[in-house]
């Protein structure tokens, strides 16, 4: 393959992901009913939990990295968290969407 057709797939990819991300803070920005709400709260509070367990697997693997490896930290890439983020936001909005019917 051209390294043409590498770079249009890797911009289309990354104006997904960016759509993605935007699509992430429109639905959390729009109003709705109870139920709509319910849905948004459960999905968020799950993708805080997924976030916080995420954080917690890079420190550790960091201090492992600089305690017994002798190697540098990895810093985190904000793009790639946020796109990660909007991911599992989405994956559990569309769970609790089928599940409550929203």
């Amino acid at each position: 393959m051209s390294q043409s057709l590498y770079l249009a797939l890797g911009l289309g990819a990354l104006a997904l992901l960016a759509g993605l991300n935007l699509a992430l803070f429109v639905s959390l920005g729009r109003q709705g009913d109870e139920r709509r709400r319910m849905i948004v709260q459960k999905a968020s509070a799950h993708t805080l939990c997924v976030l916080v367990a995420y954080l917690v697997l890079c420190v550790v693997e960091d201090f492992v990295r600089g305690a017994f490896l002798d190697l540098a930290a990895d810093p985190l890439n904000p793009f790639v968290l946020l796109t990660v983020i909007a991911m599992v936001y989405f994956a559990h909005l569309l769970y609790y969407k089928r599940k409550f019917g929203g």
